[in-house]
């Protein structure tokens, strides 16, 4: 059943993918794209690439201190990081995320509870830095007269960042709340009693001590700061990477405004929560980007090769740093990294 899921699953990705690709194609002039690609601005792609391996390590950084007191080294955890960006957005609702807490349980040896509640508060983390930009580009923006921003739109973010801080603050008695949730799920079905179902709810009451853990440790605005930083490389990379696709048609440093581009992330950024995507995110996120552009009355062709050239620069990038990553975890190598004592 799982697997006849999964396929159909990987069929509806495939389809929705190869429908908007074609309908994005035929919006555009091939040879366009093809010259576009072929005349990169260099210093702007290897400052995209700078950024992006500045957000690697800033991520890092933070997955160190959330892991904490166990102890992990720069190497592992910066391969454990560009695993984790490999598979983000070949998964949908974020769930390639998880890649993070299997490598780091199953393959380095940390616990499955230190792994797990990194995990969740990284992630919180990761959605409380989105509308601070959200809300500055918006105004920035608005001060131009732009039709994009409004007071909905304004209320939205701010109600939006309101969830995402109850939800930091209330982090522990929600994560008990959830596990509680399980636990009746299996009682409901009459398997708690069995091994793999004890087995989970061992987990989750683990996890949720070591999430009260790090919430004890005061950390969450050292946590915030270094989230703040990330959020900004990121948005500072893919700058950098729209600068060198437009370069070729006349853009300047002066005349691709920044707000813009933030807000064209975040909205190509927000299709990867849905349920449904395109396979690895091709097509509904270079949809996305496309759409919110012309909205802020950007050139039609422009805007679809710039979000096709920027999502396939970036994943190649971000692939060929997860892919050598992965051939080092599970290779013999990975023995030098791994914890001598195995987790739960």
């Amino acid at each position: 059943m799982n697997r006849r899921k999964g396929l159909l699953s990987f069929i509806l990705s495939l389809a929705i993918s190869a429908v908007l690709l074609t309908w994005l194609f035929r919006q555009i002039d091939a040879a366009l794209l093809r010259r576009t690609l072929s005349s990169l601005h260099s210093p702007a792609l290897l400052a995209f690439m700078a950024f992006a391996l500045t957000g690697a390590w800033l991520r890092a950084w933070r997955y160190k201190l959330l892991l904490a007191p166990a102890s992990i080294g720069w190497v592992p955890v910066l391969l454990v990081t560009f695993i984790r960006n490999l598979f983000i957005d070949l998964l949908p609702a974020r769930i390639g995320s998880l890649s993070y807490v299997y490598v780091l349980n199953a393959r380095l040896g940390l616990r499955f509870d230190s792994a797990a509640s990194s995990f969740v508060v990284s992630v919180v983390l990761d959605f409380l830095t989105l509308s601070p930009f959200l809300i500055a580009s918006l105004l920035w923006v608005g001060a131009g007269g732009s039709a994009v921003t409004g007071f909905w739109l304004l209320a939205l973010s701010l109600l939006f960042l309101g969830a995402v801080f109850l939800i930091l603050w209330r982090i522990v008695p929600l994560s008990r709340l959830l596990v509680k949730g399980l636990s009746l799920l299996l009682r409901a079905f009459g398997v708690e009693a069995r091994a793999w179902a004890q087995k989970a709810l061992d987990a989750g009451h683990e996890t949720v001590t070591a999430l009260a853990g790090i919430r004890d440790r005061r950390v969450y605005w050292p946590l915030y700061g270094l989230s703040l930083l990330l959020r900004a490389a990121k948005y500072g990379g893919l700058y950098c990477l729209l600068f060198s696709l437009l370069h070729t048609h006349g853009f300047t440093l002066g005349s691709l405004s920044p707000a813009k581009t933030i807000l064209g992330i975040t909205g190509a950024e927000f299709t990867s929560i849905l349920p449904v995507k395109g396979l690895a995110g091709f097509g509904t996120w270079e949809s996305a980007w496309a759409l919110a552009f012309r909205l802020m009355d950007f050139d039609p062709e422009l805007a679809v090769i710039s979000g096709l050239g920027v999502h396939l620069i970036s994943n190649l990038f971000e692939y060929s740093l997860g892919i050598a990553a992965l051939l080092i975890v599970f290779s013999p190598l990975a023995r030098y990294f791994r914890r001598p004592q195995s987790g739960s």
